[in-house]
């Protein structure tokens, strides 16, 4: 998969750069030899975007190439405008963020279309590759490990562009939330592609860093809706009596909306890191053998009871279109991961990673999250691979494992706004 992924944009990235080249060169050519050029490397870049699109993409082609007139000298000019528009609709969106700052430079109208809000909006919503791990060590900066160099990175993995340290909490589509580790632990929504971000408006209760937090952001694909949610169960003690509040951050309002709902359970009164975000429900790992689920719209809780000693090591994820809690155990070098599902969190099937297929004896494993249906993003010591689950295939994505921070994050490299 992760291979497939880079290959598509490595080919994506080789037809752009063709069009940079074919720019450079008109200037030396003679009239008849720029023709001749130009349709030989438009059958050839045109070829590379047939086998990336498919079909769709070489009916275009025809109906492109019948359309100039057969005996304009303006033909050339407008087979090769009509090219880069289709490389704007058909290629650029899917794209990474760093790959589309670098086509800036190709000309005014390329740096203006990339810019804009629109180009912002369908890239967030097509491209939705695990492009690394944002990882941080207690008391240090974030760093970002990434799974291909060439094609995904950030600018500031440190995070200096904020105003002050923080430590990275949990991300979505692009966004990353971050919060101070200091006084009134002020949580911020940036992207650090584009370093923007904002510092949220101060909650009811006080957030420190036990906060549990989910932060929710879906861009919508019929309208240009970029508001997202940041969702927190806030342990707080009141006259000696814990208790758990729901409070919810919305983009839309810039403001803080506390819940009726409080949860007095005390098997879940230690809601811990950061949350799955799914159709509309919020889960969290406890440190009791449960997860507490908060539905957005009724504003009600909920928990799923987890077979005892399942612990806390699990990962929330998402499998097939449902929830599912993945566990994995060490037995004999291998990996046996557990999958829990339904409403009563029953074992569903267990995975098991055959040390011949990795090619280690395991001594530890962690998963992060399931993509596709199919593929698991496994920790190991050593590396971080992802997992086919029916082809029982492993691709190496980094040989530097984000085993042993204190936060290991996926993010996905997106022009995603703050707003």
């Amino acid at each position: 998969m992760a291979n497939l992924e880079n290959d598509n944009i490595v080919e994506k990235e080789r037809a752009v750069n063709d069009i940079m080249e074919e720019e450079k060169a008109e200037n030396g050519n003679t009239e008849e030899k720029k023709a001749e050029s130009e349709d030989v490397e438009e059958e050839r870049v045109f070829e590379n975007f047939v086998s990336i699109h498919g079909e769709s993409l070489l009916v275009e082609r025809r109906l492109f190439k019948y359309s100039a007139p057969l005996y304009s000298p303006d033909a050339n000019l407008e087979k090769y405008a009509c090219l880069q528009d289709i490389i704007k609709e058909h290629s650029l969106p899917f794209l990474p963020a760093k790959s589309l700052s670098r086509f800036r430079t190709v000309s005014k109208e390329w740096n203006k279309w990339i810019g804009s809000e629109f180009l912002a909006h369908i890239q967030t919503i097509h491209f939705k590759d695990i492009s690394g791990l944002l990882c941080q060590c207690d008391g240090l900066d974030p760093f970002f490990i990434s799974f291909n160099q060439g094609a995904y990175g950030i600018p500031s993995p440190e995070f200096r562009f904020l105003p002050e340290p923080v430590i990275i909490r949990t991300t979505s589509n692009g966004l990353v939330c971050c919060q101070n580790n200091f006084g009134e632990h002020d949580y911020y929504i940036c992207n650090p592609v584009t370093k923007e971000w904002k510092v949220l408006p101060k909650p009811k209760w006080f957030h420190g860093l036990e906060a549990a937090i989910s932060l929710a952001f879906k861009p919508s694909t019929l309208g240009f809706d970029a508001s997202y949610e940041l969702v927190c169960a806030v342990p707080v003690y009141l006259n000696e009596v814990a208790v758990v509040y729901f409070e919810t951050y919305s983009s839309s309002t810039n403001s803080w909306k506390t819940s009726e709902a409080m949860c007095y359970e005390n098997e879940i009164l230690d809601p811990i890191g950061n949350g799955l975000y799914m159709k509309g429900i919020v889960y969290w790992k406890t440190l009791m053998d449960a997860i507490l689920a908060f539905d957005l719209k009724s504003q009600q809780y909920g928990i799923l009871p987890l077979p005892a000693g399942s612990g806390q090591d699990g990962a929330l994820t998402q499998m097939h279109g449902e929830f599912c809690y993945m566990l994995p155990r060490i037995q004999g070098g291998e990996c046996k991961i557990s999958v829990y599902g339904n409403l009563d969190m029953s074992l569903k099937h267990v995975i098991t990673l055959n040390p011949q297929v990795v090619g280690e004896t395991l001594s530890d494993c962690q998963v992060l999250t399931c993509i596709d249906d199919d593929t698991l993003l496994i920790l190991l010591p050593n590396k971080v691979i992802a997992y086919h689950v029916k082809t029982e295939r492993v691709e190496t994505l980094s040989e530097v494992s984000g085993m042993g921070y204190e936060h290991c994050l996926p993010y996905i490299n997106t022009l995603a706004p703050v707003k």
